[in-house]
């Protein structure tokens, strides 16, 4: 089983559209989905309710808790619920039981998606020490770009605390971006010119179209509106990005 973890320590930026697009994306292409919304907000789970499984993600932290396959379609939902703040002020064992359930589990999926929450905390580090990947999307406005700095040192200072050399971070995925503003396309030539080795190649525009398909819990390729089929296209085409990278 691959793991994937959405990760910013900033709200706002887009990880959990991103996390249950990529979701539905693999199950529609025939992937066996672990999607763990360990982020206590609950906006995953909110959308993927109908996938849910028997075990919710603050039960991932404590020993012999692993996820089994059930949900529907292909994919399995850990739920987010009030527990996982908990987490937080739990003992640092629970980085490596959550690692080690899902290894248990590793049989039943192929691929497991986190979306994490916005602050690094123990659930963060611990899906970042269970990570074989990392992709993280930023919005390109002053204070996300002045925090890619902070945010690539989190990520390898995971990789060598831990002893994970071995995962691969994707780069950094710009989100929401606005391709009229003049002032996100000079952040993204500033960022491309200091940090362009990190970032990944594509982004995802703002449209209207993503908003709805989260309310509604289905990708906004499902969506008949043009603007959420425009939205579709771009969107596969960075989906199908992820999992060449993953391969």
């Amino acid at each position: 089983m691959k793991t994937i973890v959405i990760n910013n320590q900033k709200g706002g930026v887009g990880k959990t559209t991103l996390a249950v697009h990529l979701a539905w994306h693999i199950a529609e292409t025939g992937g066996r989905v672990l999607l763990i919304d360990a982020d206590a907000q609950g906006n995953a789970t909110d959308t993927m309710k109908r996938h849910r499984g028997e075990i919710v993600a603050a039960e991932l932290f404590r020993p012999g808790r692993a996820p089994l396959a059930g949900g529907t379609e292909g994919i399995t939902l850990a739920a987010s619920d009030s527990s996982l703040t908990d987490v937080d002020r739990g003992d640092v064992a629970s980085i490596q039981q959550f690692r080690d359930n899902l290894r248990a589990s590793s049989q039943a999926f192929d691929v497991c998606v986190i979306d994490t929450p916005p602050s690094l905390g123990l659930r963060s580090v611990a899906a970042l020490v269970a990570a074989s990947h990392v992709l993280s999307p930023i919005y390109l406005e002053d204070y996300s770009v002045k925090g890619v700095k902070g945010l690539l040192q989190t990520v390898i200072g995971v990789q060598q605390r831990y002893g994970r050399s071995d995962m691969k971070f994707l780069g950094l995925l710009p989100s929401n971006f606005n391709t009229k503003s003049p002032r996100q396309r000079s952040h993204l030539d500033q960022l491309l010119r200091e940090a362009g080795k990190y970032v990944f190649p594509g982004h995802i525009v703002a449209r209207d179209g993503y908003a709805e398909a989260v309310a509604e819990g289905m990708p906004v390729w499902k969506l008949k509106k043009r603007s959420a089929q425009e939205a579709g296209r771009e969107i596969r085409t960075v989906l199908s990005r992820i999992v060449e990278q993953m391969a």
